[in-house]
Formats: C-alpha cells, structure tokens, sequence
C-alpha cells in the first residue's frame, strides 16, 4: 500500500493508458520549463513564460495523477500530488499584493498540508505495524511537507516583513515544488531496478533543493531588485 509501485512503460495497466503516458509526458515539460525558469534571467519574458509553463504543467500532472489514483491508491503518490499544488500555489501567491483574500488563501493552503501530512501518518501507523513498510519509510515522505510547514509557520507570523519576503518564499516553493516532481520518478526508477543507492533516492533530493536555494536565492532576489 505505501510501497512503491515500479513503472513498467509497456503495461499502464491498472491505470488508463491516457492517464499514466500523459503523466509521464507531462511531467518531463514541468521539469524541463522549471529548469529554463531557474536558468533564465529573473523577472524577464523567458523566465515568466516558462514558470507559467511550470505551474500550469504542475496542476495538470497533478490532475493525471488523481485520474491514476482513483485506479489504484497510493499514498506516497497523493502526498506528492497534494504537497506540489501546495508548492506551486504558495508560490503563485507570494508574488501577489497583500490582501485578506491572499492571506486566507495561504492559510487555507498550510492547512490543508497540514491535514493531509497528519492522515497520511495517522494511517501509516497500522501499516508499520504489521511489518508491511519499515518505520523510518512514511516519515521519509513527510521530510518536505514539514520543512514546507515550518516555513510556513514564519512567513505567517512575520506577515509585515511580507514585501522583504516575497521573492524568497516564491523561489523556495518553486524549488519545493520542482523537488518533489523530481523525487516520484527518481523512486519509480529505483524501484524498477535502476541501481540507485537508498541514500540518494531519500536525501538526494532534500539537498539538492537546499543546494539550489544556497545557490539561486542571492541571484534571484539581487536581479528582482534590479528589474
């Protein structure tokens, strides 16, 4: 139930072949439009046009897979599809004037992060239980929620320095969200045989999104302020 499930590119079944191909083809334009995004120079055309591309493929990958999961259930695959429209939605909004109705949004959205990171752990207890998954393994999908939520908890209760932190929370939920699409075929893979070390499939990505976030943050926040 909360293990993975190992991609097979000639057999979508139980999933419809519209579904599981049309998610795997877009995925790939999410990550390459958030690769340009973060590549182009910030707050220009190319870097608009393909964060658009990004956030719009991100809604309809997530789309795909609640088609997928209405066929089979997985866990760690709805947590994937919930935590991404988190992201892209905190992100979308960071960059939005101050309102009651932006406010609201963001906390709507904690929220719901919130109460579907507690479900899912809540239910993976009787799986753990009956030796099904280790104990370490539904915490490990948890890792990015909570850091997620965490930074949550500050961007609300520093809500006046809002206009200083907009641009970072904006990237750091863009980074979030391209990690976690990145993460699901990083798994699939590993799971289908590709010899990826355990290590790399549970704290590569977790690095590499503290890695980009060393890297893009002065840069991005530095060209914003120029533009």
């Amino acid at each position: 139930m909360f293990g993975p499930d190992p991609i097979d590119i000639f057999d979508p079944s139980p999933y419809g072949a519209l579904a599981y191909y049309g998610h795997y083809l877009i995925g790939t334009v999410v990550l390459i439009a958030a690769l340009v995004a973060f590549a182009a120079r910030k707050g220009r055309g190319l870097h608009r046009i393909a964060g658009l591309i990004y956030l719009g493929g991100v809604f309809l990958l997530g789309l795909t897979s609640i088609s997928m999961l209405a066929d089979r259930m997985i866990p760690p695959l709805a947590m994937a599809v919930i935590t991404s429209f988190y992201a892209v939605g905190g992100a979308y909004l960071a960059l939005q004037k101050e309102s009651r109705l932006v406010r609201a949004l963001e906390i709507g959205l904690s929220l719901i992060l919130l109460l579907a990171l507690t479900g899912f752990l809540v239910a993976a207890i009787p799986v753990v239980r009956e030796g099904l998954i280790p104990p370490y393994a539904p915490f490990v999908i948890a890792i990015i929620p909570g850091i997620l939520l965490v930074g949550d908890a500050l961007w609300h209760l520093k809500q006046r320095e809002r206009n200083k932190r907009r641009v970072a929370r904006h990237l750091s939920r863009m980074i979030w969200g391209f990690v976690v699409v990145l993460r699901a075929p990083l798994v699939e893979i590993a799971a289908a045989g590709a010899p990826i070390p355990p290590p790399v499939v549970i704290f590569g990505p977790i690095l590499l999104a503290l890695a980009m976030l060393a890297y893009f943050l002065p840069r991005f926040s530095r060209a914003t302020s120029q533009a």
